[in-house]
């Protein structure tokens, strides 16, 4: 496709700016600030599964991790559709698995839900993280339930936008991080409802993962035959094809990802879930080496403010994120273990809440502290499926209560995207209106791609 002109991006961004006027911002912040555990609901489609019957399914995006995705559901359900705008690519990674190579393949998410979405009652989307949020929104548009992989959108507007329309079609959705439906994040949220090691006031988290590139950008490519480029762009912004961008190195690339979400939606989750962590107050960014131009940066230290909530007190979160910067060793550690390279702590004043990258391994430290501590009241929510994937199937079907609907994801993930803007301009203490959805102090930062697509292409015929 090519370029839109001057006039199709004033009346795309007409409509952009009219959703948003759409947005019942009261009713988001209710549902942020509200507990994270949602009450189970019944199966909502018409002529769906009935309990202890098996769901259909359908994966969108089934290259490299999606048709490992795949693989898995079509073990807890029937797996029906696949669907990637990459044919050669996915082929490559759906040949690992017969249940999932068997079955036929659309290239086109809303031409296969046209055509047999009778036959379908949930999605799993494992796409580029840029079409997360026109996907899942076509997928509840017409009634499906959707298991969504992290971060939840790419954009904050888009993040608020999906997170309502969850709520007015009441299906069952989920994003993927798995750690969140373990025994471990249960135990985390146990400790900190209970205080267990006093008020928490200080959270230190750490990724040496990071995904950024400083080499230039591929010009002149061709596009590869089996690939759709169009609808691999979604709603972004058309911009040329690149060889830059495949075999997942989209994720290097902000036009498509951002650096934050990746891991941060599994290693912020036991202090957003143990603390009731919902909207920061601000964000600031560190960053030691500035970002290539359209890539993210090598790393940086990401700092939100978040204010108090009821008898809890203010919390500051400092995300150490990639390589060639300092990680300050955790204050309880015991100087026998090791440093943390991928994890979090939360600190208190003379013990703190430790968890490994996907919530697992959480322990009080030092471990005198952790053997002196009661053990608290289970008052966490401890779901019936033995995976995050396993959670939401019966979800579903009503057997289970998700663990992270978009209820709960989607303040997550607009932490994570805050985070993404606050890298891309550095330096500067961004405040935070949750309640505008504005970053009231710096107005490059409030216009950044982070915040919302300021010329999407036409919404509506995309979701």
């Amino acid at each position: 496709m090519a370029r839109e002109g001057s006039a199709q991006r004033e009346t795309a961004a007409a409509k952009e700016a009219c959703m948003m006027e759409r947005i019942k911002r009261r009713t988001f912040l209710k549902t942020a600030l509200a507990a994270p555990v949602a009450v189970a609901a019944p199966n909502v489609l018409r002529g769906g599964p009935k309990p202890n019957s098996k769901l259909n399914i359908a994966c969108i995006g089934v290259g490299r991790m999606g048709s490992s995705d795949a693989h898995t559901l079509s073990r807890l359900g029937n797996l029906v559709a696949t669907c990637d705008v990459h044919g050669e690519w996915s082929a490559k990674h759906t040949a690992r698995f017969k249940a999932v190579r068997e079955v036929k393949q659309w290239t086109d998410y809303r031409v296969m839900l046209d055509k047999i979405g009778k036959d379908i009652d949930a999605v799993c989307i494992s796409t580029p993280e840029h079409a997360h949020y026109a996907v899942a929104m076509h997928a509840m548009r017409r009634g499906k339930h959707v298991y969504c992989q992290k971060p939840l959108c790419h954009t904050v507007n888009e993040v608020r936008l999906l997170t309502l329309e969850a709520a007015k079609h009441k299906v069952v959705t989920q994003m993927g991080h798995q750690g969140h439906s373990g025994r471990s994040s249960a135990q985390l949220r146990d400790w900190g409802l209970a205080e267990s090691v006093g008020p928490i006031r200080e959270v230190h988290a750490y990724s040496r993962k990071n995904y950024w590139t400083d080499k230039p950008l591929v010009k002149g490519s061709a596009v590869p035959k089996s690939l759709n480029w169009d609808l691999y762009l979604n709603r972004a912004a058309a911009i040329p094809f690149s060889s830059s961008y495949m075999n997942r190195e989209w994720i290097r690339y902000s036009h498509f990802s951002g650096a934050v979400g990746d891991m941060a939606a599994h290693i912020l989750d036991p202090a957003y879930y143990a603390l009731d962590l919902r909207t920061p107050t601000s964000v600031h960014a560190d960053v030691p080496i500035p970002a290539s131009p359209g890539s993210l940066p090598r790393a940086g230290v990401i700092t939100w403010q978040f204010g108090s909530r009821g008898n809890k007190p203010p919390v500051t979160v400092k995300y150490y994120l990639g390589g060639g910067i300092d990680f300050p060793r955790p204050r309880h550690l015991d100087k026998s273990r090791r440093e943390i390279t991928s994890g979090s702590v939360m600190v208190g004043k003379d013990a703190s809440i430790m968890a490994g990258s996907h919530s697992q391994g959480a322990r009080i430290i030092p471990e005198a502290a952790m053997k002196a501590t009661a053990k608290p009241p289970q008052k966490a929510f401890r779901c019936k499926g033995r995976s995050h994937f396993e959670n939401w199937t019966l979800a579903c079907k009503g057997e289970d209560t998700a663990m992270s609907p978009f209820s709960y994801a989607g303040p997550l993930s607009e932490i994570i995207v805050l985070g993404d803007i606050a890298l891309l301009h550095p330096g500067k203490t961004l405040l935070w209106d949750a309640k505008a959805m504005r970053i009231t102090n710096d107005e490059a930062a409030n216009k950044s791609l982070f915040m919302r697509r300021l010329a999407p292409r036409d919404d509506m015929n995309w979701c």
